[in-house]
Protein backbone atom coordinates (compact mmCIF):
# COMPACT_ATOMS: atom_id res chain seq x y z
CA UNK A 1 0.00 0.00 0.00
CA UNK A 2 1.22 3.73 -0.55
CA UNK A 3 2.31 5.55 2.37
CA UNK A 4 0.23 8.40 3.20
CA UNK A 5 2.38 11.22 5.04
CA UNK A 6 4.30 14.12 4.35
CA UNK A 7 7.35 12.17 3.57
CA UNK A 8 6.51 9.99 0.65
CA UNK A 9 9.88 8.98 -0.22
CA UNK A 10 10.73 7.72 2.90
CA UNK A 11 10.66 4.32 4.21
CA UNK A 12 11.83 3.24 7.78
CA UNK A 13 11.26 -0.61 7.80
CA UNK A 14 13.76 -1.47 4.24
CA UNK A 15 13.05 -5.33 5.07
CA UNK A 16 9.15 -4.25 4.91
CA UNK A 17 9.30 -2.30 2.06
CA UNK A 18 7.72 -3.02 -0.98
CA UNK A 19 9.54 -3.29 -4.11
CA UNK A 20 8.15 0.18 -5.94
CA UNK A 21 8.81 3.27 -4.60
CA UNK A 22 5.85 5.90 -3.65
CA UNK A 23 5.15 8.52 -5.68
CA UNK A 24 3.04 11.79 -5.29
CA UNK A 25 0.22 10.20 -7.04
CA UNK A 26 -0.06 7.38 -4.72
CA UNK A 27 -0.01 9.83 -2.21
CA UNK A 28 -2.83 12.22 -3.53
CA UNK A 29 -4.87 8.83 -4.83
CA UNK A 30 -4.93 7.58 -1.14
CA UNK A 31 -6.18 11.28 0.16
CA UNK A 32 -8.55 11.27 -2.47
CA UNK A 33 -9.79 7.83 -0.77
CA UNK A 34 -9.98 9.07 2.31
CA UNK A 35 -11.56 12.22 1.36
CA UNK A 36 -13.95 10.38 -0.57
CA UNK A 37 -15.05 7.92 2.15
CA UNK A 38 -15.59 10.75 4.34
CA UNK A 39 -17.86 12.53 2.36
CA UNK A 40 -19.85 9.62 2.31
CA UNK A 41 -20.01 9.25 5.60
CA UNK A 42 -21.03 12.42 6.02
CA UNK A 43 -24.13 12.09 3.75
CA UNK A 44 -24.80 9.02 5.74
CA UNK A 45 -24.67 11.54 8.84
CA UNK A 46 -27.25 13.90 6.87
CA UNK A 47 -29.38 10.98 6.22
CA UNK A 48 -29.82 10.51 9.57
CA UNK A 49 -30.03 13.78 11.29
CA UNK A 50 -32.98 14.77 8.17
CA UNK A 51 -34.92 11.48 9.25
CA UNK A 52 -34.96 12.32 12.99
CA UNK A 53 -35.84 15.74 11.94
CA UNK A 54 -39.05 14.27 9.87
CA UNK A 55 -39.76 11.65 12.73
CA UNK A 56 -39.79 14.67 15.22
CA UNK A 57 -41.99 16.87 13.12
CA UNK A 58 -44.22 13.99 12.28
CA UNK A 59 -44.96 12.92 16.03
CA UNK A 60 -45.01 16.97 17.00
CA UNK A 61 -47.69 17.12 14.37
CA UNK A 62 -49.50 13.80 15.47
CA UNK A 63 -49.97 15.24 19.06
CA UNK A 64 -50.93 18.25 18.20
CA UNK A 65 -54.15 16.71 16.21
CA UNK A 66 -54.31 14.61 19.23
CA UNK A 67 -54.78 17.25 21.36
CA UNK A 68 -57.01 19.23 19.35
CA UNK A 69 -59.85 16.18 18.92
CA UNK A 70 -59.83 15.42 22.79
CA UNK A 71 -60.22 18.70 23.69
CA UNK A 72 -63.80 18.90 25.34
CA UNK A 73 -65.11 21.94 23.20
CA UNK A 74 -63.51 21.73 19.63
CA UNK A 75 -64.26 25.35 19.16
CA UNK A 76 -62.01 26.74 15.58
CA UNK A 77 -60.69 23.41 15.21
CA UNK A 78 -63.64 21.48 13.83
CA UNK A 79 -61.73 19.68 11.48
CA UNK A 80 -57.87 18.06 11.16
CA UNK A 81 -57.56 20.72 7.78
CA UNK A 82 -57.99 23.17 10.74
CA UNK A 83 -56.06 21.24 13.35
CA UNK A 84 -53.04 21.03 10.66
CA UNK A 85 -53.14 25.10 9.82
CA UNK A 86 -52.08 25.59 13.27
CA UNK A 87 -49.00 23.60 13.49
CA UNK A 88 -45.77 25.18 12.93
CA UNK A 89 -43.50 23.53 10.54
CA UNK A 90 -40.22 24.56 10.50
CA UNK A 91 -38.65 22.69 7.16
Amino acid sequence: MPKIGNYVQRDYHKTFSSQRKSTWSDFNQAWAKKRQASAQKMQQLRNLASTFNTIGTQASQANTLFVMQNQSQAGPYANPTAVMARVNVLV
